[in-house]
């Protein structure tokens, strides 16, 4: 596609700068969801809640790196998914959707 992938370091620090008492999770499971959004083809979804995270860690400030991750989103999603450091569940999603063969096999062994 001819993006490249950001680091996700500097959105870890802005994070963590707008959380206050360690409430800095549920800002990295709203990007792991709108990853695994991105990945499932929910495009316009996935950037509708990036966007809004974006809005509340200061989009007007870091306007560059939020649309460079914006615009390399659809290409790299599980990779910043696993990079942001989200809940364990939200993580097991991307697992599930990498190796959907899994699900099959599991609901055929519950029947």
């Amino acid at each position: 596609m001819g993006t490249s992938k950001q680091s996700l370091l500097k959105l870890s620090a802005i994070i963590e700068q707008h959380s206050a008492n360690q409430t800095d999770m549920p800002f990295r499971n709203m990007f792991a969801t709108a990853c695994y959004l991105s990945v499932i083809g929910e495009e316009q979804a996935a950037r509708k809640q990036m966007k809004s995270l974006f809005d509340w860690l200061g989009w007007d400030n870091r306007r560059t790196y939020f649309s460079a991750i914006l615009d390399s989103l659809s290409e790299f999603a599980p990779k910043y998914a696993s990079e942001i450091a989200a809940n364990q569940e939200i993580n097991k999603i991307f697992y599930k959707v990498e190796t959907p063969g899994s699900l099959a096999s599991e609901s055929i062994e519950n029947v």
